[in-house]
Formats: structure tokens, sequence, C-alpha cells
């Protein structure tokens, strides 16, 4: 299941319900981090990028950054938590994301790192082409920890977190595309799942850390490619940009024509467009109703 909505714009209303969600850390959350490490904590920043998971920015008293993530227990089970733990591992010795500290159930502390969003800078070739190189970065890893791909169980768990109406035609129509991909696809390369341009930073010397390994999955390429291309909003010479730069950086070990990657991009895309739309359904809607349900009780 994919976090789509990290990369939008949180609109002013969204902005007040996550404050009113997680203004602050529990008496509970601060006994645990002291637990991970001994410097004194000094300063709390609530960072609010995340729509599914809490996350704070803490200062140490000797001036280390870290960060605290409160995680959402009702979208990922105990269960893909160890296995985030575990890719996260993978992408630290390769060098592709900051050091997770300490992981469980609620809660997940790593080690901090200085650099920009990509989301902040333009979206050109450029961008394309490192977006590109990322995924042949997080493609290249060992596929190990990750769950196989099952987009059709994503969609029926979705469906039954809604509260409102859906239109079951086209329900139907998705979830058949799904199942057929599920059952023929490849599943042997880790995809990152969630390639949000938030999700990836930049410093001052050009060094990339890819974050948030939560919904990585073992898949084929265009599932990384597609929900990539879904999560960033990439119009269509934009996607095709990155299918084609994609292939060129693997050109030497990829066994798909550019054309069949193409079309197995299409038919993923379909799927990830539509998953987006019940997303936000799911989770941002329901997250703004219980803050107003909150605020109203006050």
């Amino acid at each position: 299941m994919l976090s789509l909505l990290v990369c939008k714009k949180l609109s002013s209303k969204e902005l007040s319900c996550k404050e009113l969600i997680c203004k602050t850390l529990t008496s509970k959350e601060l006994t645990w981090i002291s637990a991970q490490q001994s410097e004194p904590l000094v300063a709390i920043e609530p960072l609010l990028q995340a729509l599914t998971n809490a996350v704070f920015l803490l200062t140490l008293a000797n001036n280390k950054k870290l960060i605290f993530k409160r995680l959402n227990l009702s979208a990922r089970d105990i269960g893909d938590r160890k296995r985030e733990f575990k890719v996260d591992k993978l992408a630290t010795v390769a060098g592709l994301t900051p050091k997770a500290i300490a992981c469980c159930r609620r809660y997940k502390l790593q080690e901090y790192f200085s650099g920009k969003e990509l989301s902040c800078l333009p979206i050109n070739k450029e961008l394309i082409n490192l977006l590109a190189l990322q995924l042949k970065k997080i493609h290249q890893l060992p596929a190990l920890h990750a769950q196989p791909q099952s987009l059709s169980l994503t969609l029926k768990q979705l469906k039954k977190r809604i509260k409102s109406a859906i239109d079951e035609a086209h329900f139907s129509v998705i979830l058949k595309r799904a199942i057929v991909l599920d059952q023929g696809s490849a599943k042997n390369v880790l995809c990152h799942g969630d390639l949000s341009l938030h999700n990836l930073l930049i410093n001052n010397r050009q060094q990339v850390m890819i974050l948030d390994w939560e919904y990585a999955t073992l898949a084929c390429p265009a599932y990384d490619l597609a929900s990539c291309m879904c999560i960033n909003s990439l119009d269509s010479l934009q996607q095709e940009s990155l299918i084609a730069e994609y292939h060129h950086l693997h050109q030497t070990n990829i066994s798909i024509s550019l054309s069949a990657l193409r079309k197995e991009c299409s038919l993923y895309l379909s799927v990830f467009s539509y998953l987006n739309a019940l997303w936000e359904k799911c989770f941002l809607v329901n997250e703004i109703s219980q803050a107003e349900d909150k605020t109203s009780g006050a």
C-alpha cells in the first residue's frame, strides 16, 4: 500500500488538523527515545510533510539531530515494521538512506540527514534522470525481506476502510487488472514503493538520500516506475522520459524491451492512480474528520 499523499501540499485546514494530532511527544515516547540513546533531548520540532505518520526533528544536547516517527498502527502491522527495519539496513549498507537507530511497532528513530527535498526543484530533464538513477540504485539492492506485491489485496483493504460510497463497476475493473498484475508480473526486484520527491534529500555535495522504506515491495521495475510517476504527478512527457532513462541505465542487464516496459508501466499506472484516490478517501478524510471531532468536543 502506498502513502501516495505524502507529496501533496497540505492546506491550512489539513495543517491545523495535523497540529491537533501530533503537536508534541508523550511521556511514553520520550522514555522510549531516552532508552535508545544517552544524550538529553533539548528541542522537538514537528515536521508536517507526512500524512500517515507523525514525524519530529529532535535536537540533542550535543547538537546532534535525529528523526523520530510516531507510526500509524492502522496502516502497517508489526510484521510490516520488522520487514521495513531489515530493508532499512540493506539500504543503509548501500549508502542510500540514513541509519535507522531503533524501531518498534509504534516508533522509529533514525539519523538525520541535512539536505533539501527534491520537491523544491523544478521537474526537468535533470531531475527525471536523477529519479531514474535512484530507482536503478534501489533495484540493485538484494531482493530480500519485503513482501511480494499484492495490489489486489491493498485495493480490498482500502475499500473496507472507506466510509463513503465508491463506483463498484470501476472498482471491479481495477481489481481485475491488479489481480492480473499480481499473478503475472515478476517479483524479483526490491522496489521502494513510495519514491516521492519529498522522500529524496540532496545536500550541498550532491549526495542523495532516500527516505521512508515502509512500503518496500518485491515486484518488477515497472511497479516502482509507475508508482513514482503517480506519486509525483508526472505528465506524459515526463513519464516517457523517466522510462527511457531508466531503460538506458539498465540496457546491459535488462531483459524487457523499451516498448514492453512502457506497456507494463501504463498498466501499473492505471492501478496506482486509482489506489491514490482510495488512499485519499481512506486516510486524509478520516484524519480531518477525527481532528474536527476532537475540536468540537473540546
